[in-house]
């Protein structure tokens, strides 16, 4: 007796699990019957229910957020306004404006342990920034159970962070927004 390849199938086998798969009585037309070219009486074709196309949900457009109005000469009052621009129109708790040299020169909502990290932050960034190929004026880092997310903006007179604590780290499309807003903002200061 030969062995049996491993693609081997018995027409009977076959014949028996189509009657069931069918739910018809009698056993549907075997390979070899096909083969001989006989025919079977005709039988009425099984309804096939009508496939429905499955659609993806379409993500969420994006949150259309108003560009920041500044209508305040005083620095003070434009970093408040910046502060209170990013708190209502992104995801987070609390948001914060430092300068390069870690002072916070504006937040709400952010806890002073969160404050006290801008500093030896944003000295860390300028050595990652030395790095090629690296863009270290943009991220987001994980504190405790929160994200900072933050963006930086070079003036004349040295760098600026802006930075936002929230549950989730912030879009790239939101850092976006908050660097142009920033930008926008240190014009004036």
């Amino acid at each position: 007796m030969m062995a049996r390849s491993v693609s081997w199938t018995d027409p009977k086998s076959v014949a028996l699990l189509l009657s069931r798969v069918s739910g018809s009585s009698r056993p549907a037309l075997s390979l070899a019957h096909v083969a001989s070219g006989a025919s079977e009486p005709s039988r009425p074709t099984p309804a096939i229910a009508p496939v429905r196309a499955l659609v993806a949900p379409k993500p969420p457009e994006p949150k259309v957020v108003p560009q920041i109005e500044q209508t305040s000469d005083n620095p003070s009052d434009r970093l408040d306004t910046l502060v209170a621009w990013t708190l209502d129109h992104h995801r987070c708790t609390g948001a914060f404006v430092a300068d390069d040299n870690g002072l916070t020169l504006a937040a709400h909502g952010i806890s002073e342990a969160h404050v006290s990290l801008v500093g030896p932050l944003l000295s860390a960034l300028v050595s990652v920034r030395s790095i090629p190929g690296i863009d270290a004026t943009a991220g987001a880092l994980l504190l405790g159970e929160n994200m900072m997310s933050w963006v930086e903006a070079r003036t004349e007179r040295g760098g600026f962070c802006l930075g936002a604590v929230g549950a989730e780290p912030l879009s790239t499309l939101a850092l976006e927004q908050l660097k142009e807003a920033l930008e926008i903002t240190l014009r004036g200061v």
